[in-house]
């Protein structure tokens, strides 16, 4: 005589599911299962499938997902056994997919493209969901909530966005950590603008600028004189400046005077230069 397994009742799945999948999860009458997705709030309902004729055949819960306003969304079936954790993964699934949460996060999505930041909302195994933005060099930012943690299911629950910054197969560099979004993706753009004009979009820790010259006071008058040449598109405005260039010791000066434009210029380079190195050293 074989054993007979007992499939698990619908009060402890209720039970399981509240615990495993931390949703709010509710057993109607011990018949049947409701509970509801954090991001959507969406309605999955589970119940027992008919009897089989057969004995030999699976032992089926049935589900069913509708809308807040009633809809229903999707529908399917599930093998129905003692062990309560394949039906807790599936809650899991379902309540903290890329496709449920996404929705969430759309606002926060447009705001990064609105400053040249173009994500994706990705699962990451054992983290949860992150906003991943590629990069021209195989690296990747990625955007959660503290080290380590994925999104939590709605975006109002952010308390701390955590933006860094990561190879293939190394760290590189913490971007952002703090509870204010704009400050959040201010502080993205910056960092992508200092990386493509530092480095080319290359990697922005240690990458090696091609120079034939070694660097000095003479390859940085050089430069500025270059600069200062070039032809420009805009109409020139008036002021700009006198630089002396000069070795440590007072010797080898030179004195070139740059144009307005060429001042700003160099303002804005050395501005995310400066942020750069106070945020990840030299």
């Amino acid at each position: 005589m074989t054993d007979v397994q007992i499939p698990i009742s619908m009060t402890d799945l209720a039970v399981a599911i509240r615990e495993g999948a931390q949703v709010e999860s509710n057993n109607l009458y011990g018949k049947s299962v409701v509970f509801t997705l954090p991001s959507s709030g969406d309605e999955v309902a589970v119940w027992p499938g008919p009897d089989r004729s057969q004995p030999s055949s699976p032992v089926v819960l049935l589900w069913l997902r509708r809308s807040q306003q009633g809809a229903h969304i999707a529908r399917g079936e599930l093998l129905w056994t003692s062990d309560p954790q394949p039906l807790v993964d599936w809650a899991i699934s379902m309540a903290y997919s890329a496709d449920e949460i996404g929705p969430q996060y759309a606002p926060v999505l447009a705001m990064l493209r609105e400053h040249n930041v173009v994500g994706e909302i990705v699962p990451v195994q054992g983290v949860g969901c992150l906003i991943h933005v590629r990069l021209p060099d195989s690296t990747y930012l990625t955007i959660g909530r503290d080290e380590g943690l994925g999104l939590p299911s709605r975006a109002d629950q952010v308390t701390n966005w955590h933006v860094q910054h990561e190879g293939p197969d190394e760290h590189i560099g913490i971007i952002f950590h703090g509870s204010d979004l704009l400050r959040m993706i201010g502080a993205t753009q910056r960092y992508l603008q200092a990386t493509a004009t530092r480095y080319g979009s290359r990697h922005p820790l240690g990458a090696p600028v091609d120079s034939e010259a070694p660097d000095g006071p003479d390859k940085l008058y050089g430069l500025i004189s270059d600069l200062s040449e070039l032809r420009r598109t805009r109409y020139s405005v008036p002021g700009g400046a006198v630089l002396t260039v000069m070795d440590a010791d007072g010797h080898n000066g030179s004195t070139i005077e740059v144009p307005a434009e060429v001042v700003t210029r160099l303002c804005r380079l050395l501005t995310v230069e400066t942020q750069v190195i106070e945020t990840y050293g030299g």
